[in-house]
C-alpha cells in the first residue's frame, strides 16, 4: 500500500472525500513514496549482489581499483573479492574469496606448502577464471605457489550414448563442455 493511500485511509470518513484534503495529503504521500523508493535503492548499494553500476564505480574509486569484468555480475564478484582481501591471509580467507566467485564450486586446500585450488562443479576451464586468479594472487603470501586443478571428462565418465551422438562434437568439446 502506498503512503498516499495509507494517509488518506487514516483520516475520518468525512475528510476522505474532501478534494482539498485529498490533494494536500496526497502530495505528501507521493513525496513519502519517493523517499521510500530512494531509501530502498540506497539500501541495495550496501550488498554486493544488488549493487548498481554507480555503487560499483564508487567502490572502485574508494579502493583505487578498476574492475576487469565485462558484466555487472562479474564486476560485483570482483569488488566483493577485492573487499574481502583486506585481512589476514589464511585458508579461510582464500576459501571466502573463492566462494564469492559465482561460476561454480571451488575447494581451497593447503598441502606441501602449495595452495591447491580445485574447481569441483564445472567441467573444463570456467569463464572468468582470470578474475578469481587475480583476487587470490592479491590475497595470498607472495612466496606460496598456487596449483589450479580443473575437471575434465574421460571416456569412462561419459553418459552412455552411441557414437552418432558424440561424433558431432570435437574431443576437446566432449572433454571440457558442460551439458554433454
Amino acid at each position: 500500500m502506498s503512503h498516499k493511500t495509507q494517509i488518506i485511509n487514516n483520516l475520518h470518513k468525512i475528510f476522505r472525500v474532501d478534494p482539498y484534503i485529498n490533494n494536500l495529503l496526497g502530495t505528501a504521500g507521493d513525496k513519502l513514496d519517493d523517499i521510500s523508493t530512494k531509501t530502498d535503492e540506497v539500501g541495495k548499494e550496501y550488498w554486493f549482489d544488488t549493487m548498481s553500476a554507480v555503487g560499483i564505480a564508487i567502490m572502485e574509486n574508494q579502493m583505487d581499483y578498476k574492475c576487469m569484468g565485462k558484466t555487472i555480475e562479474e564486476k560485483r564478484e570482483e569488488i566483493e573479492g577485492r573487499w574481502k582481501i583486506a585481512g589476514k591471509c589464511d585458508l579461510q580467507l582464500l576459501q571466502t574469496i573463492a566462494n564469492t566467485w559465482r561460476n561454480g564450486q571451488v575447494a581451497v586446500i593447503f598441502t606441501n606448502a602449495v595452495i591447491e585450488i580445485t574447481f569441483i562443479s564445472i567441467v573444463g576451464i570456467p569463464r572468468d577464471v582470470e578474475a578469481l586468479k587475480e583476487a587470490i594472487n592479491q590475497a595470498k603470501p607472495a612466496h606460496l605457489p598456487i596449483n589450479y586443478t580443473f575437471r575434465y571428462r574421460v571416456w569412462g565418465l561419459l553418459p552412455p550414448n552411441n557414437w552418432e551422438y558424440y561424433k558431432k562434437y570435437t574431443w576437446d568439446e566432449v572433454m571440457k563442455k558442460e551439458g554433454i
